[in-house]
């Protein structure tokens, strides 16, 4: 029994990471909504939004063709046409970032020493990719999400020993565990082989593709965040940031854990038949865990061991909690998506996103006054974005 438990731990230590760094996460903002001034934890908001675009849009999409044409034989075989324009992308877009932020944004950080780690940002992820290519799980988590474990405990350890910290204190530590993390490059740079066999022009055309839905995606991930800090202020983001934390953040490991596995299967197997047992599946565990999640954290708000101002705050908590359940069908679609898609399925699928977003976002910038307005109009376009997938997974269910 206990040789079975070690094997068991063994063979799903990426998933440990995983929630253990999501774990952290939550405690870490915890502490800091409580330890920092509102305006200071709505400026940590804004900068961990920051990290999180960079890391799923900082390579432009090239790092999708990357990974996408990658062959994996003695060597991790890559395509040498791609290595180039991926560098460019990860520079410009790091000038582009650190520009923007240091323009709207008091981040108390040198311009060179932000721009290292925005670039850090950006091939920690492509680090963490690529041991996915090569199976090496555990390190793949691991250097992902190093960040979040290390920052919460020497966060804890100033909170224990009764240190002070400011923010500029904790984008320091960032910066140093990001520049640790980095080194992960070592653990692969002598495992990839480079090879020159589709040309550049048709690899520059995926690499737009995937630009275009993941520009799609990641305004609808993060385009929330910079809006409400916009119309509503840093201290309302910070308030805004931390029921994201408490109330859609455990729905984004699920989120995770799913399309880590998912796309596998599909690859090995799909028919919209599977995938509709599956969506309904996750609908159903979602809701069970929606219930428990809610009554979880109404009683640590009833019995005072927190106070989450439940009852004054269920116009924000009722619809992320439903956003909840909406991505995690999302990372179903989105595994399939992966697994089966092809130039001409991503074009349409493209196309049609922007077309929603250009008749979404002018209705929230003119009509959405309140936080509630903001989140549903979200839903509305997560569940627009699902329903474009499922169609054009059903319109091309010959796989």
């Amino acid at each position: 029994m206990k040789f079975n438990l070690l094997n068991i731990i063994s063979k799903n230590l990426s998933f440990f990471v995983l929630a253990f760094s999501s774990l952290c996460f939550f405690v870490l903002n915890v502490i800091l909504k409580d330890n920092l001034s509102a305006n200071d934890y709505g400026l940590f908001s804004i900068f961990i939004t920051y990290v999180s675009l960079l890391s799923s849009f900082g390579m432009f999409g090239f790092e999708q063709t990357l990974l996408r044409t990658a062959v994996i034989k003695s060597k991790l075989e890559i395509q040498k046409n791609i290595f180039f324009p991926s560098l460019i992308a990860i520079f410009l877009s790091s000038l582009i970032g650190v520009f923007f932020m240091k323009s709207y944004y008091d981040i108390i950080m040198s311009d060179i020493m932000f721009f290292l780690l925005s670039i850090f940002i950006i091939v920690t992820k492509l680090s963490f990719n690529l041991y996915r290519l090569l199976s090496n799980f555990f390190l793949a988590q691991l250097v992902l999400n190093f960040w979040k474990i290390v920052l919460t405990l020497v966060i804890l350890y100033c909170i224990l020993s009764k240190n002070n910290f400011s923010l500029e204190y904790i984008f320091i530590i960032i910066f140093i565990t990001f520049s640790i993390s980095i080194i992960s490059i070592l653990g692969w740079v002598k495992k990839i082989k480079f090879i020159k066999v589709e040309s550049f022009s048709s690899l520059i055309k995926k690499s737009f593709l995937f630009f275009i839905a993941l520009l799609t995606i990641s305004l609808m991930g993060f385009g929330d965040r910079f809006f409400i800090e916009g119309r509503f202020g840093l201290e309302m983001l910070g308030d805004y940031f931390f029921f994201l934390n408490i109330f859609l953040f455990p729905f984004s490991l699920f989120q995770s854990y799913l399309g880590f596995k998912e796309i596998v299967s599909f690859k090995k197997n799909f028919s919209i038949t599977i995938l509709d047992n599956k969506i309904s599946k996750v609908l159903k565990s979602s809701f069970i865990f929606s219930i428990m999640l809610f009554f979880i954290f109404y009683l640590i708000d009833y019995f005072g061991l927190y106070n989450l101002e439940i009852s004054s705050n269920l116009n924000i908590i009722i619809p992320l909690i439903i956003l909840g359940n909406i991505k995690l069908v999302y990372s179903l679609l989105s595994s399939a998506i992966g697994a089966l898609s092809n130039d001409k399925m991503l074009y349409k699928i493209n196309i049609k996103s922007i077309i929603s977003l250009l008749l979404i976002c002018p209705l929230i910038f003119y009509y959405s006054n309140t936080i509630l307005l903001t989140i549903v109009f979200v839903i509305i376009l997560w569940l627009i974005r699902c329903l474009i997938w499922y169609v054009e997974l059903k319109n091309n269910n010959h796989f």
